[in-house]
């Protein structure tokens, strides 16, 4: 009876531990919301990001020409449940190359094969969008397993797109939102606050079930 009664209470710890974590990770995606609603509304020149420490959040208008031929295919992106790619292509601009993210595009049956997509234009373009984190995947591989013959990468680490494109990338990628995007409804939050609540209710229930189960048992023990 003792080592279930420890049992008991191990889970019981380790359910609301479970559940507090959820809740502070609800807190940390308020802020970043927050934080990104007040970002969101002010818009910068290339040069006045490159001189910001994090400018990850504020728009970004910058001019310049796309390079031919410099078009990258980020692999095993999900958008409502089908497996796709963000299409990533070079902006060259008067600071150096730049990574525009241009949206997401169905993958084909055959996976063999790239999704075909219309070539960028030769002349100079004005873009707009937000400034966001290169892209890393949950379990990043390292950097020399990336194949820098195949237009088909996982990451989008400034130094391996350096080494895809043969020169020094800008530290962040800017993600087209409006008219240039292959797609709109981007946010920068994935799993809302919300959901890491319902979570930790979810785990601050089960404690409760867990609880209540041991002192039934117990008591029925005890009557015994």
């Amino acid at each position: 009876m003792r080592g279930l009664l420890v049992l008991t209470g191990v889970m019981i710890a380790l359910m609301t531990v479970m559940g507090v974590w959820q809740l502070s990770r609800a807190e940390e995606k308020r802020q970043l919301q927050l934080e990104w609603d007040s970002r969101s509304q002010i818009e910068l020149e290339l040069a006045e990001a490159l001189a910001v420490n994090a400018p990850f959040g504020h728009r970004l208008r910058v001019s310049g020409v796309y390079l031919a031929g410099g078009d990258l295919f980020l692999d095993n992106q999900i958008e409502q449940g089908r497996v796709g790619y963000r299409l990533v292509r070079p902006l060259q601009t008067a600071a150096g190359l730049l990574a525009v993210d241009l949206g997401w595009v169905e993958a084909g049956a055959d996976r063999r094969r790239l999704p075909v997509v219309s070539p960028p234009d030769e002349d100079s373009i004005e873009l707009s969008g937000f400034i966001v984190r290169p892209y890393l995947p949950p379990l990043s591989l390292s950097s020399h397993r990336q194949d820098l013959v195949s237009a088909r990468v996982q990451s989008l680490q400034p130094e391996l797109l350096a080494r895809q494109w043969g020169e020094p990338v800008q530290p962040f990628v800017l993600k087209l939102v409006e008219g240039d995007a292959l797609e709109s409804g981007w946010q920068p939050v994935v799993m809302g606050p919300e959901r890491h609540t319902g979570y930790a209710i979810q785990w601050f229930v089960m404690a409760l079930a867990v609880l209540i189960t041991g002192l039934m048992f117990y008591r029925r023990w005890h009557e015994a």
